[in-house]
């Protein structure tokens, strides 16, 4: 994707993250997050140079991707180098990752590792849990947004 749409993309989920509760829409919360944070994370990625914006999705299939025609509105299949990343770490990238955004990742994956025990699974998490989950949320929307250089938006 280009950087332009991650960024409208991050600013429609994280003002929808603000009206969520994390106990009482716990699903809802971790996904919404996870998903907010890495449109922030590959808006930075390509910020830097460490991927290529381009005009394709990344599938769940690492290395493939869906390619928009965009006068017919369809899309195609294709296989290409790592332009968006689906999490932190995934796909391993070829070029350096500069240190603040491995930092902003590093949080990122601490929403990401709520996605099987809480999302897909059906554990309970202790009580005062998503006061951390809300912490490492706020590190990694605050880390990204200095990278790029953006203030976050008020919800």
């Amino acid at each position: 994707m280009k950087i332009d749409a991650h960024l409208q993309k991050f600013r429609r989920l994280d003002a929808m993250l603000a009206r969520l509760d994390p106990v009482a829409d716990r699903e809802l919360w971790i996904w919404t997050a996870m998903n907010s944070g890495v449109h922030l994370l590959n808006a930075a990625l390509h910020h830097v140079g460490t991927t290529d914006a381009t005009d394709s999705f990344h599938t769940q299939v690492e290395g493939l991707y869906a390619v928009p025609d965009r006068n017919r509105g369809t899309l195609r299949d294709c296989l290409q180098a790592p332009g968006d990343v689906m999490h932190f770490g995934q796909p391993p990238l070829a070029r350096p990752v500069p240190a603040p955004i491995l930092r902003a990742g590093e949080a990122l994956r601490e929403i990401e590792d709520l996605r099987e025990p809480f999302v897909r699974g059906d554990s309970v998490p202790p009580n005062g849990a998503e006061a951390g989950w809300s912490a490492a949320y706020d590190a990694c929307i605050t880390g990204l947004c200095k990278q790029l250089g953006i203030a976050r938006q008020a919800a």
